[in-house]
């Protein structure tokens, strides 16, 4: 439940919930930027896209079964039944395949995943910290203690996060130096065995195919299909949510921030952003 709006601070409003300046504040942990007005937009960000969602999902919810969930239970549910993912077909597959695997054809190319922990070399101690915290993955996922993806989605502070850490099949000169020298010498599906520093910080590296410079688009097998199915259905079902929150946002009445430039915004004489809502209308 949001707190009540904070007379001092700076108050967003999502329809007729308020979202104060301490409730950014207590969210602002869970979001690691370069800066802190960029963790405390992204913060701001994540609250008014739960608020959405929850104002949406007891509308169209029952909600005498859905008194009992939690507020991500509620999300998922409603995120389920209104997002539609389809299912690609095996000539879908096929065409994405070689559409991506091609024009790796002029030089050896490798498919590999990783997750960083991020360390600042300016700070004292923060490359060891990184360092031991990423050894104690590392130890767990060669044991198979751990998921790989699952990880890398709740604790890589990369981009590629969001994709389970999986870089994609990248040419060998496109590979971090660090990178490209250390999986000269590990097979495929294996891990580095140790921890690779870059200037980003610490990453733990699993090399999971290898191409030569004659790679050939073959037939896929059911093995290859199904992982490429699952990769285009997460995608097709993370841009559908995105899709989804862009439309409810664009129907709301948001005061205070703009949910698109991902920016908290003064209030002007009408109470708006510049006027009016995200969509740059006023409101009714």
């Amino acid at each position: 439940m949001m707190s009540s709006p904070n007379q001092t601070g700076h108050t967003i409003f999502v329809n007729d919930t308020a979202i104060s300046l301490e409730d950014v504040q207590a969210e602002m942990p869970h979001h690691k930027t370069a800066s802190l007005q960029a963790q405390r937009n992204d913060a701001a960000r994540a609250l008014v896209v739960k608020t959405l969602l929850l104002d949406e999902a007891r509308k169209k919810l029952d909600t005498k079964s859905g008194d009992s969930l939690t507020d991500e239970a509620l999300i998922q549910a409603l995120l389920e039944r209104e997002v539609e993912v389809p299912t690609p077909t095996d000539d879908e597959l096929e065409r994405w395949s070689a559409s991506n695997i091609a024009h790796m054809q002029a030089g050896p190319a490798m498919h590999v995943r990783h997750i960083l922990v991020y360390a600042d070399k300016s700070m004292p101690g923060s490359v060891e910290t990184a360092q031991k915290r990423a050894q104690e993955f590392l130890d767990h996922l060669k044991n198979n203690a751990i998921d790989f993806e699952q990880v890398a989605a709740r604790y890589s502070e990369c981009p590629s996060s969001s994709r389970g850490g999986d870089l994609g099949i990248m040419q060998e000169q496109d590979l971090l130096p660090e990178f490209r020298k250390a999986l000269q010498t590990v097979q495929e599906g294996e891990f580095y065995d140790g921890l690779i520093e870059t200037r980003y910080g610490v990453h733990i590296v699993q090399l999971l195919k290898k191409f030569s410079a004659e790679l050939k688009v073959e037939a896929l097998n059911k093995e290859e299909k199904q992982r490429i199915r699952i990769f285009l259905e997460d995608s097709s079902w993370k841009q559908g949510v995105q899709n989804y929150i862009a439309m409810l946002a664009s129907k709301a009445r948001i005061k205070g921030f703009d949910v698109f430039s991902g920016t908290t915004a003064q209030a002007s004489s009408t109470g708006w952003p510049d006027g009016g809502n995200c969509t740059g209308k006023k409101p009714s």
